[in-house]
């Protein structure tokens, strides 16, 4: 088995440097996190409004467990702000003792002396109890949100625990996929919403350094010359990867050179001179990947001038990469590679192996392991496709290091020949994280072709013993393709990445066209800002696992149904609530200092839609899915919307500063929950 250990590999060296560098990063989060403390749910008047209600509950009927179930209803509908239902009472009799014990028992206490503060009127509709909340209540709740400001939507329900996110994740010497786009997206709003919840969030973006890394040392040492005059440092590394490509295309065809893809022939032409045929490329593949595998196996010694090399090709990637990520204003606290689990994998292995936790897969195993599928696809119990897969992937795991999983399945660690592989590092990352960070959950924001990979190496390490009672919680996170709008086909790589970073930029140029003329906008910032928020809410506003349409016939087209998927309509709401506030002149008036006032039924529904952004914050980190926040977040702004057309905040008899204090509020939740969402709002639009 490969070790890099001793202090003489430059390898370990690197990983020694990048690891102190880590730690020094993780040191800085943790003072940030130390320094913030985030208000408990219980403060807020929508859990207190709950808690109220459900202790009534208790009171009225002598029973402690208690589930209610409250949904807004329409006041001038319904007769009701709120309607109470209590399923967990029905285990108690039923419908008919719930309507004429527990039903009666609990109205009255909801119109005692106890609960006039809180409770206006009610009315029984079936299972149903109707509440209408009083007017100081509800504004009260208003004034709530504008007295905790900034930190009105936080909480501590994640106080205490730590988690890892593991997204965007690109690998070296490649371009950004769409993949990486929406993973990049998804796991930054992910974390801002963990953040958001009490947690300490680690930020990581895990780079692909190492797999495949041979192939790149050797080609581009062997092909620079060859490669068209003034290719970039990154150009020349991604010639090498469709170079790789195009030979093992033709290697697997065995098709005549005159069959050969015009592409493929022209890289034969250029690299391979004197290659003629498919057993002539066949050759002289095999002798570029066995030389590539060499380069690949003094990497990982740690030799010196492999290092040195590869140190500079992984710098070249990641500058490339940060154009995207300062497009997206986006900067993930660790960048760490592969190669600095490599040897963490390694460590584990050997001691899984002295454990007897992972074995070799020996002939005699593998020798039982195809007469059992010899014996499955006799009785008819498998195909003969799967047959002949699984007889493939037994042979070629003989020899290998692997972990043996319940069901009778096997998870292999090292190649035969003890190289490492992707699920090397992955062990090793969960170990290295396990040390620095001491998780009690990690999420790998990875596209859905991922997903048996993660079940399987989920399933490994509760095997190796690197989770225990259920920490870290290892969860995997995926998400839909981009695909095209007209036929529903999932965009290639390349299609869907220039198709996107194209929209991007069209994007922005038309948001600018539409602000320039406006007075005291910033066209430029403000933009920009748009667009961030509307890629993310066409990202997210549906369920993260459905795919997303790019109109790739009318980029015009993409651009408007980009702009109606919300992002942009949120922030022109909260702009439009600040430019109100603006023209009022000073900050709203206080429930107390406003005096009489009434709400309509519109109001007392806004209002506690408002109250109801905490507990959604807190949903979306417990189902790890911001969804439930942008959605709630356009539901606040269109209902806005729709409100201050029919009531005015501003008239020409002066202000009327119940409305103020709503609009006030609404401005705080939209400006403090888009941010939770990677959205900025301008100042002006």
């Amino acid at each position: 088995m490969t070790s890099v250990s001793s202090a003489s590999s430059d390898l370990a060296r690197v990983v020694g440097d990048h690891r102190a560098a880590v730690i020094a990063k993780r040191e800085e989060v943790q003072a940030d996190r130390a320094a913030r403390v985030n208000p408990g749910l219980d403060g807020y008047v929508w859990a207190q409004t709950e808690a109220r209600l459900a202790q009534v509950v208790r009171d009225a009927t002598g029973i402690d467990e208690v589930m209610l179930q409250l949904d807004l209803i329409d006041r001038a509908k319904f007769g009701g702000d709120i309607a109470l239902k209590v399923p967990s009472l029905l285990k108690h009799g039923g419908p008919k003792r719930f309507i004429a014990e527990f039903q009666p028992a609990i109205s009255e206490i909801l119109q005692s002396e106890r609960m006039a503060d809180m409770v206006e009127a009610i009315e029984l509709k079936g299972m149903y109890i109707n509440i209408t909340l009083t007017n100081a209540w509800l504004l009260g709740s208003a004034g709530q949100v504008v007295a905790m400001g900034d930190q009105f939507g936080l909480n501590d329900t994640m106080a205490g625990q730590n988690v890892v996110v593991d997204y965007s994740s690109p690998n070296v010497a490649k371009v950004l996929h769409a993949g990486h786009i929406r993973s990049t997206i998804t796991g930054e709003v992910l974390s801002n919403v963990y953040d958001a919840c009490g947690a300490t969030v680690y930020r990581v973006n895990h780079i692909n350094d190492f797999g495949g890394f041979g192939f790149l040392l050797e080609g581009y040492r062997r092909f620079h010359d060859a490669m068209p005059e003034g290719s970039t440092e990154n150009q020349r590394l991604l010639a090498v990867y469709t170079i790789r490509r195009s030979m093992e295309r033709i290697v697997e065809t065995g098709a005549a050179k005159a069959d050969w893809p015009a592409e493929d022939r022209a890289v034969v032409d250029t690299y391979f001179p004197g290659v003629e045929d498919a057993e002539g490329a066949k050759a002289a593949f095999a002798e570029f990947t066995a030389a590539s595998d060499a380069r690949f196996q003094a990497l990982e010694n740690g030799d010196p001038d492999e290092v040195a090399l590869w140190e500079k090709m992984v710098e070249w990637s990641l500058a490339d990469f940060q154009s995207f990520y300062r497009l997206l204003n986006i900067d993930i606290d660790f960048v760490i590679g592969e190669s600095f689990y490599f040897q963490d994998g390694l460590d584990v292995i050997a001691e899984a192996i002295k454990a007897g936790t992972a074995s070799v897969y020996t002939r005699e195993e593998a020798d039982a392991a195809l007469a059992e599928v010899d014996r499955l696809h006799a009785a008819g119990e498998i195909s003969d496709g799967e047959a002949e897969f699984r007889k493939l992937s037994i042979e070629k795991d003989c020899g290998s290091t692997v972990v043996h999983l319940p069901g009778g399945e096997r998870f292999v660690l090292l190649r035969s020949d003890g190289r490492s592989i992707y699920a090397t590092r992955d062990i090793g990352a969960i170990h290295r994280r396990n040390e620095l960070f001491n998780p009690d959950h990690i999420v790998y924001v990875v596209g859905q072709e991922q997903r048996s990979h993660f079940e399987r190496l989920f399933a490994a390490a509760e095997v190796l013993g690197m989770v225990r009672d259920g920490k870290p919680d290892l969860t995997h996170l995926y998400f839909g393709f981009y695909v095209d709008a007209e036929t529903g086909k999932k965009l290639s790589s390349r299609a869907s990445v220039s198709n996107v970073m194209a929209l991007l930029d069209q994007a922005e140029k038309y948001f600018h066209g539409r602000l320039s003329e406006r007075e005291g906008a910033d066209a430029d910032g403000a933009a920009r800002q748009l667009t961030v928020g509307s890629l993310v809410f066409n990202d997210l506003k549906q369920d993260i696992k459905g795919s997303v349409d790019i109109d790739v016939s009318s980029l015009e087209n993409t651009i408007l149904g980009f702009e109606r998927a919300g992002g942009a309509y949120a922030v022109y709401t909260a702009c439009r609530a600040r430019s109100i506030l603006r023209r009022y002149g000073s900050e709203p008036k206080t429930v107390e200092q406003i005096g009489a006032f009434e709400l309509n039924a519109q109001e007392a529904k806004l209002l506690l839609m408002l109250q109801q952004t905490p507990q959604k914050v807190a949903e979306a980190a417990r189902r790890a899915n911001p969804t439930y926040l942008l959605r709630h977040l356009l539901d606040i702004a269109m209902e806005y919307n729709s409100y201050y057309t029919v009531a005015p905040v501003l008239g020409d008899d002066g202000a009327n500063e119940s409305r103020v204090l709503i609009t006030k509020a609404v401005q705080l939740v939209l400006v403090n929950g888009l941010a939770i969402c990677h959205i900025d709002t301008p100042e002006s639009i």
